[in-house]
């Protein structure tokens, strides 16, 4: 019972954060499955993308009536995803997977500060999703963060959704409050058809992936709740402090 009580709660507090700033949380479920509760790494990915489907897609129906998906930019962050996944496993034959993640991490610290120094809009009428125009330049960042994302994730088997926010808040000076709900939407799409292969394959574990994922809808419909009524500052604090936590992990990784 406390196994699954730890599962709930943790998948609450994970997908509040994640959705507040637009990650699925795939980088937190699977270390967690792994480490605490001795989850085979691919079924721990299994339940992990499961759980992100739910999570994702629910945040998806919060944000859209909350009316801050760009929806062009977001359909556009999937368009690469696939071939750029192929390529990232391909490197993981050429290049230890462990200092992969470390170089990610350095990547990620560096972000982390970036998006903390970067100026941004203060008026609510800039964070009007549909007053953001779809010109070359938010066309050719938008897959070019497509190709990166599908790059890591295929590197890492997580971290896509840190490449799109990225790109997003810094490349097109994208509001977070505008580029996580674009960006949650763009995950719910590819999550979805994820998430039958691995039920396929048998990766899923329903005495962990039941309680984690409930957790998880509970903490989806929190996350954009609380992501519209802080402000603009205070989530990119939020998601830079996600950035630092997430390239901490991955820098220790070839050290242990």
């Amino acid at each position: 019972m406390i196994a699954e009580i730890t599962l709930f709660l943790s998948g609450f507090c994970i997908a509040t954060v994640s959705t507040m700033v637009g990650l699925g949380g795939g980088v937190f479920f699977v270390p967690l499955l792994v480490l605490a509760f001795g989850v085979p790494t691919q079924k721990a990915t299994g339940i992990s993308v499961l759980t992100m489907t739910f999570t994702t897609t629910l945040a998806t129906i919060q944000y859209a009536r909350q009316k801050r998906i760009n929806y062009k930019v977001g359909i556009l962050l999937d368009v690469f995803d696939a071939p750029g996944a192929i390529i990232g496993a391909y490197l993981t034959l050429l290049i230890n997977s462990n200092w992969l993640a470390f170089i990610f991490g350095c990547f990620l610290l560096l972000i982390s500060i970036l998006v903390i120094r970067k100026p941004y809009p203060a008026r609510e009428g800039d964070l009007d999703a549909d007053a953001f125009r779809l010109s070359f330049k938010v066309i050719f960042f938008s897959l070019l963060a497509s190709f990166l994302s599908g790059v890591v994730a295929g590197m890492l088997g997580a971290g896509g959704g840190t490449v799109d926010e990225t790109v997003m808040v810094l490349a097109l000076n994208m509001p977070v409050k505008m580029s996580s709900a674009t960006s949650v939407f763009g995950m719910a799409l590819t999550n979805f058809i994820a998430a039958i292969s691995h039920m396929g394959l048998g990766n899923i574990v329903p005495t962990c992936a039941a309680p984690l994922a409930v957790g998880a809808i509970f903490g989806s419909q929190v996350g954009p709740y609380v992501s519209k009524h802080v402000s603009e500052g205070v989530l990119r604090k939020i998601l830079s402090g996600v950035f630092l936590i997430i390239a901490a992990r991955m820098i220790i990784i070839p050290f242990i």
